[in-house]
């Protein structure tokens, strides 16, 4: 196992941040195994069953790479403040990592956000102002308790949200890059973040309701039409709403299916295991927002209706009504 490479002065050459990751899934696994092989202090903070597992025999990573990393796992975050926050969770748990860890955020710790959907920035920046936003495009899915599978390497965007530049975002794209991720700097970090969430909002539900792989869509003409619809409604919503593009998210959707292919989405993964989606937070929030402005957005709608019912087969229920409001 790895853990940090000694340079010629005899101290851990990779030792540059003390990282907490908090929610050890399938992405914030990855991100940790990656920055603590690459020398970083890394706590990933997750459920029992995994930490265990990490514990005893350390975090084993295949696909893409193949390696295993002795890294720290625990199920409760400590009071210690980290230079950097990673917020890993489902963005419906959100506010109770943030409020969990509100302890650990000290006046010089950031945090930075690579989860699905909208929103979660907002939250984090009652707790701080010194917050990331960032999207990736890597895939990747937790096989059993301390084993992940990187499924397909993507890009990671990160900028200071919800817009502008600073010395630590730098920082922290340098650590990504020594990690072995592919990593940019933006001005823009709403606009990336709607850009991924609209990709999302198009991809997950129909890879989800159909189960099949990210690939599917990109080969099956008839699907990628209404892929393809999909975005477009939700670039009007965001162009409505006042957000400005980066990347156009059409690029960024074939971009994300290409280098995707042989990715189940996380929403299909979540209904895979009888758990809770983000759609919610994908395609509920793009229905939000488009109310807002006085505009509909009926393939949204319609998706995030879909996928709720599928929820509620999954987990065995006979309606998708779960208490929580629709559009």
């Amino acid at each position: 196992m790895t853990k940090g490479i000694k340079d010629p002065r005899g101290k851990l050459s990779g030792i540059a941040m003390k990282i907490y990751v908090l929610g050890a899934g399938a992405i914030g696994s990855l991100f940790g195994a990656l920055l603590a092989r690459a020398g970083n202090d890394v706590l990933l903070v997750g459920r029992r069953p995994h930490v265990e597992a990490i514990q005893r025999d350390g975090l084993k990573v295949i696909g893409v790479e193949e390696f295993t990393v002795d890294i720290d796992a625990a199920v409760e975050i400590p009071e210690e403040p980290p230079d950097l926050i990673v917020l890993a969770t489902k963005s419906y748990s959100t506010a109770e990592a943030l409020e969990a860890a509100k302890k650990a955020i000290g006046e010089r710790t950031w945090i930075m956000s690579i989860q699905n959907g909208l929103g979660n920035e907002e939250k984090a920046l009652k707790y701080t102002k010194n917050v990331i936003g960032a999207v990736t495009t890597n895939g990747a899915m937790l096989e059993a308790p301390g084993r992940v599978k990187w499924t397909g390497k993507g890009i990671t965007v990160l900028g200071l949200y919800p817009r502008g530049r600073h010395p630590f975002v730098e920082e922290v794209k340098e650590e990504m890059r020594r990690a072995g991720l592919e990593a940019f700097v933006t001005e823009n970090a709403a606009g990336w973040k709607w850009a991924k969430a609209i990709v999302n909002s198009a991809v997950n539900p129909i890879g989800a309701l159909l189960e099949v792989k990210n690939g599917y869509l990109l080969e099956n003409e008839s699907l990628l039409s209404i892929v393809m619809e999909v975005v477009k409604e939700g670039c009007r919503v965001a162009l409505q709403n006042g957000i400005e593009f980066e990347v156009p998210p059409m690029e960024l959707l074939f971009q994300t299916l290409e280098r995707t292919r042989e990715n189940y989405n996380s929403m299909l993964q979540d209904i895979w295991r009888g758990k809770r989606t983000e759609v919610d937070y994908i395609n509920g929030k793009i229905v939000e927002y488009a109310g807002a402005v006085g505009l509909e957005a009926p393939m949204n709608e319609l998706l995030w209706a879909l996928i709720r019912g599928k929820e509620a087969l999954a987990a065995g229920g006979k309606n998708a009504d779960t208490g929580r409001k629709g559009g």
